[in-house]
This record gives structure tokens, sequence and C-alpha cells, in this order.
């Protein structure tokens, strides 16, 4: 019917497989495969977006800014949401209860004044130790300018007993 496909295989007896150039084969496919661009492809790096999904929303997904609306559902009558003011498009869009979102809020700003309590206390006690060391400079300083004070003074009185000795072994050549 069509053509005749014939093939071979390689007997045993003839060709006998050397390992050692199979082996070194896939070790070079694998080291090709290393270097390869496709393997190695840096992760994309996107920038940090705000996160809609903690807090109180300030964009939808659309890049709209999210409105409060009120359930009058049976099930949650009167109670207040976020939702995006183009939800009738039929995209992805915002949309969370209003009372879990100011609780979200309220605990990442717990969490913010607690981080800068302790950034406030660790100031404190930084400054502490820099008024304990300034207070020992100054208690080494006052030292070093009552022992200066002394050395002068002592200075003057050797030099002034030494002027006393002149004057009065120059009066008493004199007699």
């Amino acid at each position: 019917m069509g053509q005749d496909y014939s093939y071979s295989q390689p007997s045993s007896s003839s060709n006998s497989i050397d390992m050692s150039s199979l082996l070194e084969a896939e070790a070079k496919m694998y080291a090709d495969e290393a270097e390869s661009p496709y393997c190695n492809a840096e992760p994309d790096q996107f920038p940090p977006q705000p996160e809609a999904d903690d807090g109180i929303p300030t964009a939808c997904y659309c890049g709209a800014q999210p409105v409060v609306k009120c359930s009058y559902t049976a099930k949650d009558p009167y109670r207040r949401y976020f939702s995006c003011p183009n939800v009738d498009d039929g995209g992805c869009h915002i949309w969370k209860w209003w009372d879990v979102a100011l609780t979200e809020e309220l605990s990442e700003v717990q969490r913010h004044v607690r981080q800068l309590k302790d950034q406030a206390f660790e100031c404190d006690q930084k400054m502490l130790k820099l008024q304990k060391t300034v207070c020992e400079v100054k208690k080494k300083s006052e030292n070093t300018i009552v022992f200066a004070l002394a050395v002068c003074v002592m200075v003057a009185a050797i030099v002034f007993m030494g002027l006393a000795a002149m004057y009065l072994s120059g009066r008493a050549s004199k007699k």
C-alpha cells in the first residue's frame, strides 16, 4: 500500500558501547543546560504595592478609590462595607466589611505605636548612658583643672621663693 519502512538495529557484537564516552556526553549536556539563560533566569522583581487586603482599602484593584456602602440583606442588615464604584463592569474589584477593615487598621496602628515606644525607650537608654559619660568626663576635666591650678600655684610659690631668696641674698651682700 505505500512505502515499506524497514530498519535495522546494530548488533551487540559489532560495536561495543563505550561507557566513558556516554558519561562524558551526558556531563557535557548537563553543563550546557546549567549555562543556559533559560534555567538561570532572574526572577521578576516587582515594586512593592500597598496591600488592598490589609486595613482600610485606599485603592481598588482597578485603581478607583473605594466607597463605603451599606448592606440591605437579611443576614447583614445595615452593615457597612467598602466596595468599588466600578463594581458593575464585571472586573475584579475590592469588597471588604467596614468593621473588619477598621479592626485591621487599628491593629496595625497599635503595632506601630508599640514600635515607636520601643524606639523611644532605646533612645532614653542611650541618653542616660550619654549623660553618665558626660558627667564622668566633666569630673575628669574638673580634676584636671584643679590639678593644673595646683601645679601653677606650686610653680608660682617656687618662683616667688627663688626671687625672695635672691632678693634676700642680694640685700645681705650689700650690708
